[in-house]
């Protein structure tokens, strides 16, 4: 891993990310909460969020372009709300 000339550069760009208005508000709780980890579980949970967030996206842009056919691309989400419809 190439040494960082900055060791506050994460901190930095934390701080950056947080103060953005067009930021988030999930994104910016998600980040705060990531840095009150330890680093390492922190960046391997948020490496699995991005895999299976990539692989929705795709899915969900695959059953845009070919019609809706596929229910497991759908947008909606599958927390309480999903459950309630029946997702």
């Amino acid at each position: 891993m190439p040494k960082l000339k900055d060791p506050n550069v994460w901190f930095q760009n934390a701080l950056k990310v947080t103060e953005d208005p067009a930021a988030s508000g999930w994104l910016k709780n998600a980040l705060v909460e990531a840095i009150n980890r330890e680093p390492v579980d922190a960046t391997g949970d948020a490496e699995v969020l991005y895999r299976i967030l990539k692989l929705r996206s795709a899915a969900v842009q695959r059953a845009a372009l070919s019609g809706p056919t596929d229910k497991s691309a759908r947008t909606t989400g599958i927390g309480d709300a999903g459950r309630a419809r029946g997702v």
